[in-house]
């Protein structure tokens, strides 16, 4: 199956021929389309294995943050799912897979950020998203990644979105960069396992968000001042601009100040 407008479909046999020996990604589930890989790859447990990656050319019901559709051509994304399993600390996970999927950018010559909590930019501008869900396997809480990485182009009418392609000198290889991100990531599970304060001040180092105003949106409220600091958990500390300050654990981030040239959110 091809893209609406000719994009190829995935060579996954070429992703998993690579990671082969590895513990994420060793096991490949691919469809052409499905509604949403983060769905499928909860249908598979108990019995998927730890680092299964579940793989779509084209969802046709996939979510963002906050309920949020992830729309994009067939073929011109990354979408996929990586089935974590149990992590202690479970506030890793997010930190691993933004610093995975920025490294991989960084790599094909394209300067990346994120933006709390769980945002890819280039240029100000967002081409990725991450989506954590838990899922409760027996006794303990398996962690399921769901990423949408925009690759070949996305909706017009997205003005805050970019791709990947449109930074790079050449099309870049989604088989390549899925390969790239799967090895990042198990690389910062790993070491994030054994350091967790490490992995959290180089995430933190990556945040675009960090002492600019911002806009948080929760689920009851809406604050407005400046991103202080992140928590030892990763959460947000904002002071607000009635000088107290406020510890965000979840939320919909705006930054309402940006440097010249950069959307406002």
């Amino acid at each position: 199956m091809t893209g609406d407008i000719g994009y190829p479909p995935l060579n996954w046999h070429a992703v998993a021929a690579c990671r082969a020996f590895a513990r994420i990604g060793r096991l490949l589930v691919y469809r052409a389309d499905v509604e949403s890989t983060n769905a499928l790859a909860a249908s598979l447990l108990p019995g998927a294995e730890i680092g299964t990656v579940v793989v779509a050319d084209h969802q046709t019901a996939g979510r963002g943050r906050l309920s949020r559709q992830w729309i994009a051509p067939a073929g011109s994304s990354l979408t996929f799912t990586v089935v974590l399993g149990p992590m202690e600390p479970s506030w890793l996970a997010p930190m691993a897979v933004g610093l995975a999927l920025v490294e991989a950018i960084e790599a094909f010559g394209i300067e990346a950020t994120l933006k709390w909590p769980n945002d890819v930019l280039i240029d100000g501008y967002k081409c990725a998203g991450i989506l954590i869900e838990s899922k409760r396997v027996g006794a303990a809480l398996w962690l399921l990644a769901g990423i949408g990485l925009n690759v070949r182009r996305v909706d017009p009418s997205l003005s805050q979105a970019t791709w990947l392609d449109a930074h790079a000198r050449e099309p870049l290889s989604r088989e390549d960069l899925l390969t790239l991100i799967l090895a990042r990531l198990e690389f910062w599970i790993e070491s994030g396992v054994v350091n967790p304060t490490q992995i959290r001040d180089d995430w933190k180092a990556r945040l675009l968000t960090l002492g600019r105003i911002v806009e948080v949106h929760t689920a009851g409220d809406t604050l407005r001042g400046v991103a202080k600091d992140v928590g030892p958990e990763g959460t947000l500390l904002v002071k607000l601009d009635d000088g107290t300050e406020r510890e965000v654990r979840a939320g919909d981030v705006t930054l309402a100040s940006s440097y010249p040239g950069s959307p406002a959110s």
